[in-house]
């Protein structure tokens, strides 16, 4: 009972915070702007200037409000072929186009709750209508709700991925993780871990949509265009004063060793020592190819793989972190199936399931990358709990032969 009074107390606090941002939202402040921008230049035939920001000022200008209060447009810095995917919704007003592209989201997070109490039979008594309203009570999802964000979206493609996975469907995951590549910052880290722990079939289905993925963006941009998105995309987010973000309001681990400067920039040796602790991190999450490959352990491995993700990211944002839902899921699963509860693992997800502590990190502190810190003590318990698994398996095995 306490847990649901402290669940629609979060729900409540969220509908009122974007109530009391309302304004802002009609104006065009949130990052849904890049996508509507995206989509509308499609619409007017204006692929090859997708990336120009001349071209984006003028489509924002025409529907956002005090347009002259900013320092340039909202940049537009995804893949060409994901403004496709908007481009019906520059049919309606923005608002309008806003407003049914969150109740979209709504509508994913729901099939989301479906698909994973279908993978985790533990959670399967849950009615979808009750994990509905956990998933928004998650702030990640919040986030994502408040700046019209494509997280969500990204969750199910990898949902269904994670689905593929379990049923050693390795082709099919691959496409349904390759689908994501409209964040490939995440989706990278993600498919390399992946491609490691299940090989060919896996990388065949996720380098062939890949590649079709590439076809389209070059047919929607044309070549020169495309061959300089690379370069621009970088441009935008290493520098805040782009549009990038701060390495202090970013969950992972460039935010975790970089947020705590007093300039915007992160120094280069701290970013070596990222890159250093980026490929220790890659060279653990390879070592449990052997236990990924165990069905038994195979959901708890790939909750594992999508924290390492969050952390590998470049730019992991707070609304990226609605993937999360799925180690969630895991976590819940193997603690319903103990005999007794696993503070160690219940320990590091308490704080991300307080939203104030939230509202704090990001309005009253600005240090959103602290919640990195969690994420790590949180795949470490992970780890160590698989580890432990492993060796009384392997005792019952070698008793039992």
């Amino acid at each position: 009972m306490l847990a649901w009074i402290f669940v629609v107390s979060v729900l409540a606090t969220h509908v009122f915070f974007l109530w009391s941002v309302r304004g802002r939202i009609e104006r065009g402040d949130p990052d849904f702007t890049v996508f509507y921008t995206a989509g509308t230049i499609l619409r007017s035939g204006l692929g090859p200037h997708l990336y120009e920001p001349a071209t984006q000022q003028a489509v924002q200008r025409s529907f956002t409000a005090n347009f002259e209060i900013r320092r340039g447009p909202l940049p537009y810095i995804h893949p060409p072929f994901e403004a496709l995917i908007f481009l019906p919704l520059t049919l309606l007003p923005y608002r309008v186009a806003f407003v049914l592209w969150n109740a979209l989201n709504a509508g994913i997070l729901l099939g989301v709750a479906s698909l994973l109490r279908r993978i985790l039979d533990s959670l399967t008594p849950w009615p979808n209508w009750k994990f509905l309203l956990v998933e928004l009570a998650f702030f990640p999802v919040f986030a994502n709700f408040h700046q019209g964000q494509d997280a969500i979206l990204l969750l199910l493609f990898v949902v269904f991925g994670f689905r593929a996975l379990n049923r050693n469907a390795d082709f099919l995951g691959g496409c349904w993780i390759a689908l994501g590549l409209f964040k490939y910052h995440l989706i990278i880290p993600l498919a390399l871990v992946l491609a490691i722990w299940r090989g060919r079939k896996f990388l065949l289905g996720f380098g062939s949509l890949a590649a079709a993925l590439a076809a389209i963006s070059v047919t929607l941009t044309g070549w020169q265009e495309a061959m300089q998105y690379p370069a621009y995309a970088w441009r935008i987010v290493s520098d805040p004063s782009l549009g990038g973000i701060p390495a202090r309001q970013l969950p992972n681990l460039l935010g975790l060793l970089g947020g705590w400067q007093s300039g915007e920039k992160v120094p280069g040796t701290l970013q070596v020592m990222v890159l250093v602790l980026s490929a220790a991190l890659l060279i653990a999450m390879a070592s449990l190819k052997k236990t990924a490959r165990d069905p038994r352990f195979f959901t708890m491995c790939f909750a594992c793989a999508v924290i390492s993700a969050l952390l590998l990211g470049y730019s992991t944002n707070s609304y990226d972190l609605s993937l999360l839902l799925v180690p969630l899921a895991v976590t819940a699963q193997h603690v319903l199936r103990q005999a007794r509860i696993k503070r160690e693992l219940i320990l590091p997800v308490i704080p991300l399931l307080v939203s104030p502590f939230w509202f704090f990190l990001w309005l009253g502190w600005a240090r959103i990358g602290l919640m990195a810190v969690f994420l790590v003590w949180w795949l470490y318990a992970l780890c160590r709990e698989l580890k432990q698994l492993g060796v009384s398996q392997e005792t019952l095995d070698s008793a039992v032969g």
